[in-house]
């Protein structure tokens, strides 16, 4: 069977054209993010109506009206600086995991690990009475972050638009800059200003999420398709070919070669800049990345 009768190629493709198809995840992201922080700064901006109305608090874990706030505080933030840093951070990085993953399912992780990291750090927090607050994207921001790194480790990315790095080392500062935060920040009611936890959390998620090689595609839901679908194994007899096993490894160490080199480039020029081919490979290439994920 070829690639373009994959189940989940049709599901991508052949779904019912939607106004936002035509954007990616990242800038639709970017874009609800963004209104939030406007309406709120439009609205209520003395008040902060629109943040209170919408951020978390630790003890919503135990009132069941306020459980779409584990969700709806991933889009608030308390000023510019902080939503600026995280939506640079989701639009050079984002782009990258996108383009491997796919849009939807990369839709999915964000939107999940902005939930579960909400959920542990109200658990947390409930569990150890120390209460307080939750707002920004930071969490699931920093599980794109963390998944780019593990995704592409040995890519080089430039610090503040300067300092060349390898993804792995990106990935160190994360977590180094992150463990060390928490053991300092501290409010006077103890507790942090900056949820390095949650950081962590999000960082933890992506570590899960790659190395468990895990896939979303069962919340179809969650992106606009159709109803869920339940794969069913086939069974029968398969021969073994070593031959075949070296021939396709050979096929794949040379397709994440490739997509590797593309990676950089959308990080050094932007997507804007891939060449037909190169699109082409690189929806062909996350579309294979998921088959592989949905058959294990």
């Amino acid at each position: 069977m070829g690639i373009y009768d994959r189940d989940y190629y049709r599901d991508d493709d052949l779904r019912p054209i939607r106004p936002w198809d035509n954007s990616s995840a990242v800038t639709m992201l970017i874009v609800a993010n963004l209104a939030v922080f406007v309406a709120n700064f439009l609205l209520t901006s003395r008040s902060n109506g629109v943040n209170n109305l919408l951020m978390l608090q630790a003890s919503d874990l135990l009132d069941p009206l306020h459980w779409p706030r584990f969700l709806s505080y991933a889009f608030v933030h308390s000023g510019m600086r902080h939503i600026l840093f995280n939506m640079l951070g989701l639009y050079f990085l984002g782009q990258g995991v996108e383009s491997k993953y796919g849009k939807w399912e990369f839709f999915r992780f964000y939107l999940i690990a902005g939930i579960l990291c909400g959920l542990l750090w109200s658990a947390v927090r409930v569990g150890t009475g120390t209460g307080g607050a939750l707002l920004g994207a930071s969490g699931a921001t920093t599980a794109v972050a963390m998944l780019f790194v593990f995704s592409f480790p040995r890519s080089t990315l430039h610090l503040y638009g300067v300092v060349p790095v390898k993804a792995w080392v990106l990935g160190v500062i994360i977590i180094g800059t992150n463990v060390l935060g928490t053991q300092s920040g501290v409010t006077e009611s103890g507790a942090p200003q900056v949820a390095f936890d949650v950081h962590l959390m999000g960082a933890a998620f992506a570590a899960i999420y790659f190395y468990g090689q895990l896939n979303f595609s069962f919340f179809e839901g969650l992106s606009g398709g159709a109803k869920l679908k339940f794969k069913q194994r086939r069974s029968g007899l398969k021969v073994h070919r070593p031959s075949d096993d070296d021939a396709t490894d050979s096929l794949l160490a040379k397709d994440e070669a490739e997509s590797d080199r593309i990676l950089e480039k959308i990080l050094r020029e932007g997507k804007d800049s891939l060449t037909k081919k190169e699109a082409a490979f690189m929806q062909q290439y996350s579309r294979k990345v998921r088959e592989r994920r949905a058959q294990q």
